[in-house]
């Protein structure tokens, strides 16, 4: 199960979103109906507030981790936790990478699912 909560004009595909990352969790081998995964899609203000109330850095980060667990829980689901994702560094890192934002979207996945496993 893969939840997606984003601003009104976050100006991306929530079915894109999804597939990446069904790719992502895929990558690590993670079946889908096995694990819940939440992607929040935020602002600059708010990322950067998370990243200093938690990692006490004071920049705007890409991506942003927020583990729950490994193990199955008595649903049967393993709850992974929560990616956060700067929408509009998302939009930069496309344009300064030259690379399209699905790209750069998938790498930001696999790299927040990464951070959730560890």
């Amino acid at each position: 199960m893969i939840l997606i909560k984003h601003p009104k004009n976050w100006g991306l595909s929530e079915d894109k979103v999804l597939k990446l990352a069904k790719k992502a969790l895929e990558h690590f081998d993670y079946v889908e109906k096995e694990v819940e995964l939440s992607i929040y899609f935020v602002g600059k203000n708010k990322a950067k507030k998370l990243n200093l109330d938690y990692r006490q850095k004071s920049y705007i980060p890409q991506v942003l981790g927020f583990p729950m667990s490994k193990e199955k829980d008595v649903d049967g689901l393993i709850h992974l936790g929560d990616i956060v994702i700067c929408t509009q560094k998302i939009k930069y890192e496309s344009k300064f990478l030259k690379q399209s934002i699905d790209k750069v979207l998938e790498a930001w996945l696999i790299h927040g699912v990464e951070n959730l496993i560890k």
